[in-house]
């Protein structure tokens, strides 16, 4: 789970969440309002920011699970380049989401 930079993650972490903690604006970037199978909105972040967070080397993403990723990110229909590209660009992947990106589209 994320978390903002000031956030105390001593009680998440006792509880065994995997926690990171991010300064702004990054914390912020790339917010939206999402609904659970129950019918409540949550925060979570976009399709675009969680690319890019794969990508980042802190993650330690499985190097299987990014190239499946990003193809069915590049299958859907609601997919949105130009601000996969200024995440990506923020948050300084855009080496490496450029190699993805040339390969599948």
């Amino acid at each position: 789970m994320a978390f903002p930079a000031t956030y105390n993650l001593s009680g998440p972490k006792r509880e065994e969440i995997i926690c990171s903690g991010s300064k702004e604006p990054f914390y912020s970037l790339g917010v939206v309002d999402l609904k659970t199978p129950g019918g409540n909105t949550v925060r979570g972040y976009s399709a675009e920011r969680l690319l890019c967070d794969v990508l980042r080397p802190r993650n330690h993403t499985d190097v299987q699970i990014v190239p499946d990723a990003f193809k069915r990110y590049a299958s859907r229909k609601e997919k949105n380049i130009p601000l996969l590209s200024d995440y990506a660009h923020k948050l300084r992947v855009e080496e490496r989401l450029r190699a993805y990106l040339t390969v599948l589209l």
